[in-house]
């Protein structure tokens, strides 16, 4: 745990090294932003058992993200939920970070990278208590930002997040991979003072 939260501390220091590098031309025209997104995706589980039983879970998300744009530079706080019948809640919290790309006055590529805590909790038939887990995450992001007028982007994307996390209890582990998804945001965007 503690070698993952060195490794998301030491990215986001040599990303921001490159944000302060010319400050005073990249913070100038900076812009706000919060976006409201709705995504589709799939996530990987494996309970180990003899056989081992491998499933792929569709998890339909929502989710809020408040930040930032400075020239080229994007990053975001982001919390998703995530709505699958056999969990209580699968929720993500998070900080992105993206490269855009300028190819017209139309619209943006970008490429990121992602960080956080992923949380989820769910009941197993035949247990009488249920089971949680809590652990980072990391991952990337591409896709296209379009600019639909001055105040409102529609971000279409690709995100994945990859989770080694596993639960133990009473002698049976479950295992959980990455979480794939595709997704859409609605973006507003205003100037900062």
């Amino acid at each position: 745990m503690k070698k993952v939260i060195s490794k998301i501390v030491l990215a986001g220091l040599v990303a921001g090294t490159s944000l302060v590098a010319d400050s005073s031309s990249v913070f100038d025209n900076g812009i706000s932003l919060i976006g409201i997104e709705g995504g589709i995706g799939t996530m990987k589980t494996e309970l180990e058992s003899s056989p081992a039983v491998k499933k792929d879970y569709s998890v339909p998300n929502i989710g809020l993200k408040v930040g930032a744009e400075y020239g080229s530079y994007r990053v975001f706080l982001s919390g998703r939920y995530f709505s699958q019948s056999d969990f209580d809640y699968i929720t993500t919290f998070g900080v992105e970070g993206q490269y855009l790309f300028h190819v017209s006055d139309a619209a943006n590529i970008f490429i990121g990278v992602n960080a956080g805590i992923a949380n989820m909790k769910f009941l197993v038939d035949g247990e009488s208590s249920s089971r949680s887990i809590s652990d980072p995450y990391v991952g990337g992001d591409a896709g296209v930002n379009f600019h639909v007028n001055e105040k409102f982007d529609l971000e279409l994307g690709a995100r994945v997040m990859n989770l080694v996390s596993e639960n133990s209890m009473n002698g049976v582990t479950y295992k959980f991979d990455n979480i794939v998804s595709g997704y859409a945001s609605l973006i507003y965007k205003f100037q900062m003072d």
